[in-house]
């Protein structure tokens, strides 16, 4: 069998990164000095963290971020605007998610709540847990609409397999006890299976004023709040450095 022969069976077998690996490497005169084994296991390699790095773009694509990726990196750390680098540290590992915990995340607008719940979330992306960033008025129009067509339980299915959800904008608008029901239920399937990021012009203090039904406010403040991370972003609005540098 030839280089040909083998690369369009590994095509085939949807090996492709192996495939095309194959050919430049043994192209490569140090790779001639591997030993068989050796040479497989760059191969299986290659596949591998190609196979990653595609399903790392998906999850990126699904999460619904800005088109400006942030990451963790790209962070500036300022005492000042309430958060340090030790408190973002956390989140560069899987842990958080694994136990469960939430990040609650207040500040005026342009404060950069949205830019660093993305930032935090695209890191969990790259340690391979799905994320997505609703807004909080477009959640409840995405229920709405699972509920009219009788996919509401399947709606919050898809939520279940989100490890990381960012609910940005919280209690934005007004909310009814209907939606807060619905908002109540989201949270309850969330909390089963991963972590939730709020970011909210509203201090923790004045959610229980938003919702309301006393219990249903009750229970999803006890549920975001208890086991929470928490941020309160000081400082004049990034938005307006970036248009006046001045």
């Amino acid at each position: 069998m030839n280089i040909d022969q083998i690369t369009e069976q590994l095509r085939k077998m949807r090996l492709t990164t192996m495939a095309q690996s194959l050919k430049q490497r043994l192209e490569h005169e140090d790779n001639k000095e591997l030993t068989h084994l050796e040479f497989i296991a760059l191969l299986v390699e290659d596949e591998f963290y190609a196979r990653k790095d595609r399903r790392m773009r998906r999850m990126i694509r699904k999460a619904n971020f800005k088109p400006e990726l942030p990451c963790i990196e790209d962070l500036t750390y300022d005492s000042t605007r309430g958060f340090t680098k030790k408190d973002i540290m956390p989140f560069t590992t899987p842990k958080w998610i694994q136990d469960a915990l939430n990040l609650v995340i207040i500040g005026a607008t342009g404060t950069g709540k949205t830019f660093l719940a993305e930032a935090i979330a695209y890191q969990s992306c790259r340690l391979e847990y799905p994320a997505l960033k609703i807004r909080y008025p477009l959640l409840f129009e995405e229920i709405h609409n699972a509920k009219g067509t009788g996919m509401y339980l399947k709606f919050l299915k898809k939520i279940s397999t989100i490890k990381v959800l960012i609910i940005d904008d919280f209690l934005m608008n007004s909310i009814s006890e209907e939606d807060a029901g619905f908002l109540l239920d989201v949270i309850d399937e969330k909390q089963q299976t991963g972590s939730i990021i709020i970011t909210s012009q509203y201090p923790i203090k004045k959610w229980h004023q938003k919702i309301p039904d006393p219990t249903i406010s009750d229970a999803i403040c006890d549920r975001i709040i208890n086991r929470s991370y928490k941020f309160n972003l000081k400082g004049e609005s990034m938005r307006k450095k970036k248009t006046n540098p001045t």
